[in-house]
């Protein structure tokens, strides 16, 4: 039976195709003066029912319990202002040959980014924003900084002797007032019993100038803040952001698996051997991934993929040309969960490029890409896969309390335990961590100088310390391990070192057990 909820969704995505009813104004008949009303926030605007676009959004984001209770500033924007938004981008996507999409199906990121900054933290009546240069506003996640200022409108021959106006401005993170978008208010300090509502005007559109580039982008860019090191890993669910025919090519309607990035269509689930995996392929489908390369050489390409027939192919693409030897023809697996690594040896180029994945072939599911260098060090900056210390075994590369890997999923005849990352990403991580234990790593600094250090570790005790020294000396101090409440779900841990140009040899060491750790990452500071 279909639930009342999906007809509501779906009913909201079909009328913002079309003219609005009566209210499509957006506009209510308050006067600027001090107005309440008897319940919450949330109440007050499912009374209104002009704002049920934004109430769509808001429980996209998980927002709707913070709207019951709490004190905020809720600038609202009414169904109009969605309307208008909606309509453009897919105006935009017809042209494009992309499917529309709607409050239910557009990106969850870059929803929640751009909901947020319509609601406020703490209660700001407009009295508070009459100094010349208004007041700072503080959006309700992620500190991002919004702005309001009150003026007076003219009226009946009088200079500021009308109506009130806020001018809620995006201030971009900037503070040159030339570079903000603003919006302005037809009705302000509707009072609720939670805290306070201003009515934006219906020329307003969500999201300010920037929801059709979130929404819509017509640039592939990296999913995550940076673009993916290589050598390292690249967990192929983490293809660029950009949608459909932009940083990838998908033939099915949606995300068939769902486990991950439900509003893309490339098609996600969880593997057999846990983790994530992209499944459901067809030949002709492609993936982009914004990579950096640390420096120009032989690499080692292994790809782990599960195949249920065989002779499936692949290649990679580096700035619209195929690399040479990239070429893959892969054997089958015995099923699409059954797993198996096939490794290529690839020339790259050092540098910032951006990585296609092609399927030639495509009867596959496949789970990441490792790339590593052939007979040479890792380099700094860059990222260091733990799982891929020294040779030359226990007491020389090496120290563990115990001869087996109890994870037994790479170098098995080692005593470092290594399991699979059990989430995004892929790859491999270190577990099992023992008092006392630490792994070597020969790198080269390419530039002396100071590095944001990222150990990326998950846990479920709050008792994990470690440090990191270069030949020998302590450069971090100890450091603890944050408890993630699993394992497998990891969080950075963030320092700064200083380091001198040259070969230099890593030691990773564990001060206290009681955590998993996948790997090390240096960015230059600046």
């Amino acid at each position: 039976m279909i639930s009342i909820k999906r007809l509501l969704v779906a009913g909201l995505g079909i009328l913002l195709l079309f003219p609005a009813c009566k209210k499509d104004s957006g506009y209510y008949s308050y006067e600027n003066q001090l107005k309440e009303f008897d319940g919450s926030t949330l109440e007050f605007l499912q009374s209104e029912h002009q704002y049920d676009s934004f109430l769509l959004a808001v429980e996209r984001v998980h927002l709707t319990d913070t709207l019951k209770s709490g004190l905020y500033t809720v600038f609202a924007p009414t169904d109009a202002s969605f309307k208008q938004a909606i309509e453009n981008m897919n105006t935009l996507r017809t042209i494009q040959g992309r499917a529309h999409m709607f409050i239910n199906t557009i990106p969850y990121e870059q929803l929640d980014t751009l909901v947020c900054r319509y609601i406020v933290r703490d209660t700001f009546a407009s009295r508070t924003m009459v100094l010349q240069d208004g007041i700072g506003l503080t959006a309700i996640r992620y500190n991002y900084p919004m702005h309001g200022k009150f003026n007076r409108t003219d009226a009946e021959g009088h200079v500021n002797g009308g109506p009130g106006v806020i001018t809620f401005s995006d201030t971009k993170g900037v503070i040159y007032t030339n570079r903000w978008s603003n919006a302005s208010t037809v009705a302000i300090d509707i009072k609720t019993k939670t805290g306070l509502v201003n009515v934006l005007d219906k020329d307003h559109m969500f999201g300010f100038d920037e929801f059709i580039p979130r929404m819509n982008p017509t640039v592939s860019s990296p999913w995550n803040e940076f673009p993916f090191y290589i050598p390292g890993v690249v967990g192929l669910e983490q293809f660029n952001r950009g949608g459909n025919k932009v940083a990838y090519l998908d033939f099915s309607l949606n995300n068939q698996g769902g486990q991950y990035r439900p509003a893309d269509q490339v098609d996600i689930a969880t593997a057999g051997e846990a983790g994530l995996k992209v499944g459901w392929t067809e030949t002709g489908e492609w993936m982009d991934y914004t990579v950096e390369v640390t420096e120009t050489g032989e690499y080692d390409m292994t790809l782990r993929y599960g195949s249920g027939g065989s002779d499936g192919r692949v290649h990679l693409e580096m700035d619209g040309k195929p690399i040479v030897g990239s070429a893959l023809v892969m054997p089958g697996t015995g099923g699409y969960d059954t797993f198996r690594d096939i490794t290529t040896t690839i020339q790259l180029t050092a540098g910032r490029h951006l990585m296609k994945l092609y399927f030639d072939f495509a009867n596959y599911d496949l789970r990441f890409l490792k790339f590593l260098r052939k007979g040479a060090p890792m380099t700094i900056p860059g990222v260091i896969t733990l799982e891929d210390y020294d040779s030359g075994g226990e007491g020389v590369a090496y120290h563990d309390d115990n001869t087996g890997n109890n994870g037994g999923k790479y170098r098995p005849n080692e005593g470092v335990d290594i399991d699979f990352a059990k989430n995004e990403g892929g790859g491999y991580q270190v577990g099992w961590t023992g008092t006392g234990e630490w792994m070597n790593y020969t790198v080269v600094v390419k530039e002396t100088g100071y590095y944001n250090t990222y150990i990326l570790a998950g846990s479920e005790r709050s008792d994990g310390v470690v440090h990191l020294e270069f030949d020998g000396v302590d450069v971090t101090g100890q450091l603890k391990m944050p408890n993630t409440g699993n394992y497998h779900k990891r969080q950075n841990v963030t320092t700064s070192v200083y380091l001198t140009k040259g070969t230099h040899v890593m030691r990773f060491f564990v001060d206290h057990e009681g955590f998993d750790v996948k790997s090390v990452t240096f960015r230059p500071l600046n």
